[in-house]
């Protein structure tokens, strides 16, 4: 397991939910892309993958943690990256 999203709910404002239980399994290997339409949670997906957007509900796994109340220090540390349309991500 690289990564796993389990009944992920997150949104910007209290009440407002983007992501309503969003379940998603990565494994070693794979390599997987989020496609929709604008508005559907794509980047929401992210910025929580990545710690810059705390789970209201839920949990988000990476290998031997869990991001429950953290931040973006953990998810750097464990190898999660997020590039933004134009940008190209860095291998250091």
């Amino acid at each position: 397991m690289l990564l796993t999203l389990t009944q992920v709910v997150a949104g910007y404002l209290s009440g407002v939910h983007v992501l309503q239980g969003v379940t998603l399994h990565v494994d070693p290997g794979e390599v997987v892309c989020l496609i929709g339409p604008n508005g559907a949670g794509k980047s929401t997906v992210l910025r929580a993958i990545s710690g810059l957007l705390r789970p209201t509900q839920g949990e988000i796994t990476l290998p031997a943690r869990t991001s429950r109340g953290c931040g973006p220090t953990w998810c750097c540390a464990a190898a999660s990256r997020t590039c933004p349309k134009g940008t190209a991500p860095s291998r250091t």
